[in-house]
């Protein structure tokens, strides 16, 4: 008899009307069509007779223990074979996205994790965060090497730093924009891939235009460990907590430059400047491994359903931007609204004038210390400690006097006369370190004074660094409470830019000039930079009140359902909460035990 004459047992009918007495109640909520060995369906042949809810077939199988009609007991093994369900690809692969990458509807809250999940957050987070900073500095030492094996000029080579430099002001623009919208695991795993591929394409580099461009794509992928990990640590961590979170967080930004030089001139003497990016590829996988399997998704995320009524009185679901650039562009709006305020524009001049003579400084150190003073690859690496040994004490006693300096005003005006501007008087180290220290460095290398005097340079100089830094990133936080990303990233991108194009031009200037001549225009472009923070000290309120009144972004606050949106809350607009944000913890509680 042929399969298709074939007459099913009775059991299997009732079995299947059972089926569609349960569907009436379950609906038709998915389309797992049952058939039997012989491939006839056991249904009707409507698109609504062979819908049938996996529920329905849980609860009647034939093969069942709890079958009331055992009767039809056919081969469990053809059976299992022919009543096997589709697989319904896209749903698959959902749920393996889910498992991997997690879920930022998840109604769960990260920050009910246990201690010690927090603390492996933590160490996985500050330890992608040190790839941006080690990626930045560790084949300082071996630009000549570059230079002479690629044949190419040092103007040339200059462009790879210049490359890296400006991609990492501007790349964490797009993944902060991405991970509040995907999430941060997501963000984090392909950044990573990225700069994996672009490492290992760098080491391969055969001229320097590859060096060039596969530099600026590693950027991209290396700069997203700050942004991103800030984000993870503000989901994950309480307020309350959250200055040790992020002073333990913070470790890598300030170890980058220590380490990297080090570690990059030993790679370059033995093992050749290429090393130093197979090495970062290592270190990347190493990461992508930890966050692939530790990291759990933290950011959250809840799904919004807004509605109009149409002309009949129906409600009609709307959505917001799904295009991932018009997602951007309501994120990048805050940035081009901050454009108009002079606080800022003024305070990223300062910090702009000080990062573009710092990459005066940086990429020429190797030049300066390889031809002055006759060192090798790693002697050269060993020097850069002075430098990153500086940023990290900077970093510590200037969060420690900024505070000083607030909580000594805040006892002699009190409370209520306390504002912002009030802690650019923390800057006050920077007008004598920077320029000094460009001073005691340029003059004993151009007359090959004994090598401590500028190793000692470059430590006040370093010194002089934070004391700027800290203090005018602080009062941005301050002074933009819930816009303070927005105000840090004008900041970074634009003194990023500028850099990049100091230090294409970096070694022809030591070379035309001198150190001697250099350094000592940078101390005196520096003494006049004074003048933006007086500004600032002197006629910032004013000009930050009025901002706020023409544009109504004067307050803002953090939801609390998700930690990292920025909402606009004008009735409070007149409330200022300087201490909300994540950045002011960062540095002036980084010193904290």
């Amino acid at each position: 008899m042929s399969s298709n004459n074939a007459r099913l047992p009775d059991d299997v009918d009732i079995h299947t009307r059972r089926i569609k007495r349960i569907k009436s109640y379950l609906g038709p909520l998915h389309e797992h069509p049952m058939e039997d060995s012989q491939g006839n369906s056991l249904e009707g042949t409507s698109e609504q007779d062979n819908s049938l809810h996996p529920i329905a077939t849980t609860l009647v199988h034939p093969l069942d223990s709890s079958n009331p009609h055992p009767s039809f007991q056919p081969d469990r093994k053809s059976y299992s074979q022919s009543t096997t369900l589709p697989v319904n690809k896209h749903a698959l692969l959902t749920r393996i996205w889910d498992v991997v990458m997690g879920d930022i509807y998840d109604p769960s809250d990260p920050q009910d994790l246990s201690p010690r999940k927090k603390n492996m957050i933590t160490f996985i987070v500050a330890l992608s965060g040190i790839s941006g900073p080690i990626g930045s500095m560790i084949y300082m030492p071996g630009l000549l090497t570059v230079m002479e094996e690629l044949n190419t000029s040092s103007a040339a080579v200059n462009g790879t730093v210049a490359a890296y430099v400006v991609f990492t002001g501007i790349a964490p623009l797009f993944w902060a924009s991405m991970s509040d919208t995907y999430g941060r695991k997501p963000m984090y795993v392909l950044s990573l891939i990225i700069s994996i591929v672009a490492a290992i394409l760098c080491a391969v580099s055969q001229n320097i235009s590859m060096l060039i461009v596969f530099r600026a794509v590693q950027a991209c992928g290396s700069s997203s460990g700050q942004t991103l990990g800030a984000g993870v640590i503000a989901d994950t961590i309480d307020v309350s907590h959250r200055g040790k979170a992020y002073g333990l967080f913070y470790i890598g930004p300030l170890v980058g430059p220590v380490i990297g030089p080090t570690i990059g001139g030993f790679l370059c003497e033995y093992l050749g400047w290429r090393s130093t990016f197979y090495f970062l590829a290592i270190l990347g996988a190493v990461l992508l491994v930890l966050v692939t399997f530790q990291l759990p998704e933290t950011f959250r995320k809840h799904e919004k359903h807004e509605y109009t009524v149409d002309d009949e009185g129906k409600r009609i679901e709307t959505k917001g931007p799904t295009n991932i650039f018009q997602q951007m562009a309501v994120a990048f709006t805050p940035m081009v609204i901050m454009l108009q305020d002079p606080t800022i524009i003024v305070i990223t001049i300062y910090n702009t004038v000080i990062f573009a003579s710092l990459y005066f400084l940086n990429p020429t150190i190797t030049v300066t210390f390889k031809q002055r003073y006759g060192l090798n690859s790693w002697q050269v690496g060993l020097c850069y400690l002075a430098y990153g040994v500086g940023l990290m004490s900077g970093s510590v006693l200037s969060g420690r006097y900024s505070d000083f300096v607030l909580k000594r005003l805040t006892q002699k005006k009190g409370p209520e006369k306390i504002y912002p501007e009030l802690r650019m008087r923390a800057v006050f180290p920077a007008f004598i370190l920077i320029p000094a220290g460009y001073l005691i460095y340029g003059w004993s290398t151009q007359f090959i004074i004994g090598l401590y005097v500028p190793i000692i340079g470059l430590f006040v100089y370093s010194l002089g660094q934070m004391s700027a830094f800290t203090p005018t990133s602080v009062y941005l936080v301050d002074s933009k409470p819930g816009r303070s990303a927005s105000a840090i990233a004008i900041n970074n991108c634009f003194r990023s830019v500028i850099a990049a194009i100091a230090a294409i031009f970096s070694t022809e200037c030591v070379e035309i000039l001198g150190p001697g001549v250099l350094f000592s225009i940078l101390a005196g472009v520096n003494v006049l930079n004074i003048a933006t923070v007086v500004a600032v000290m002197l006629r910032g309120k004013e000009w930050r009140l009025n901002f706020e009144r023409k544009t109504g972004m004067g307050g803002q606050r953090r939801s609390s359902h998700n930690p990292t949106s920025l909402l606009l809350d004008r009735e409070a607009s007149d409330e200022v909460d300087p201490y909300a944000e994540e950045l002011y913890l960062v540095h002036s509680r980084i010193s904290e035990p």
